[in-house]
């Protein structure tokens, strides 16, 4: 018997940035199946449309934001935002990556501190941008908050919502968006699904007029920065949720 003896050694591949990405982050075994292609269309085409679509002139809510109307709005929000995540996890788990895929890891003090220093900085650099906005004819509405409920029924779903946002929306959006869009195109950085997820997270707050969807964009950018420079979602899930929360607070 002849032992066969390659005649060129085989070199290893040398590791893109894409493959060694996907190597740290917990996406080498990611196999994209029909799931993939159903929930980035839920997310980039089916969940932003439905919100043009019903998107309502802030100056109108008044004549239809009834306490009922308001308390039926969130529990409709934490159903289909609770749905949308039950779709997701379902595709991760059929990706073969899981959750941890996504940035999903164990939590950890430092995400805190990340969170409470990220809110800072964001809110004074949106406060500026809307400051500007108004400048040039385009103030946020004062209206939207009308979204935000007295009553204390209502305020303890609007906590129950902003858990439900904080948790559902950075899995959505920075985490499987994001991830999936960068490994399916290929990309060798994150510009690409960094403008596209921020601006479908943008059109999914259409119902606060364009200077609210000018502002809540380059959020989605800031949230996006986070999630890349730390590697995980908690940072942006506990920001995102006290933000929403601290709508309790403030003057309506």
């Amino acid at each position: 018997m002849y032992e066969r003896v390659p005649v060129f050694p085989t070199e290893p591949q040398p590791k893109t940035e894409l493959s060694g990405y996907m190597i740290e982050s917990g996406n080498v075994s990611f196999q994209r199946t029909a799931l993939t292609w159903l929930s980035l269309g839920f997310l980039l085409l089916l969940y932003p449309g439905v919100s043009l679509i019903f998107a309502e002139d802030p100056a109108n809510l008044k004549d239809i934001l009834t306490e009922t109307v308001v308390l039926f709005t969130l529990v409709a929000t934490i159903v289909v935002q609770w749905v949308m995540f039950l779709l997701l996890f379902v595709a991760v788990y059929l990706e073969r990556t899981g959750l941890g895929g996504l940035g999903l890891n164990r939590i950890r003090p430092i995400h805190f501190a990340w969170a409470i220093a990220f809110l800072l900085a964001s809110n004074l650099l949106l406060s500026g941008l809307a400051w500007v906005l108004a400048q040039v004819g385009l103030p946020m509405p004062g209206e939207i908050g009308l979204l935000i409920p007295s009553d204390p029924l209502g305020q303890v779903v609007w906590v129950a919502v902003s858990i439900t946002a904080g948790i559902c929306e950075e899995v959505a959006f920075r985490g499987y968006l994001m991830t999936r869009l960068r490994i399916l195109t290929k990309a060798k950085g994150w510009l690409i699904p960094t403008a596209i997820s921020a601006l479908a997270f943008g059109i999914c707050h259409a119902y606060q007029g364009i200077p609210g969807l000018i502002v809540i964009t380059v959020y989605g950018v800031l949230f996006s920065l986070l999630y890349i420079r730390t590697g995980s979602l908690w940072p942006g899930i506990i920001a995102h949720s006290l933000q929403d929360v601290g709508a309790l607070f403030l003057p309506h």
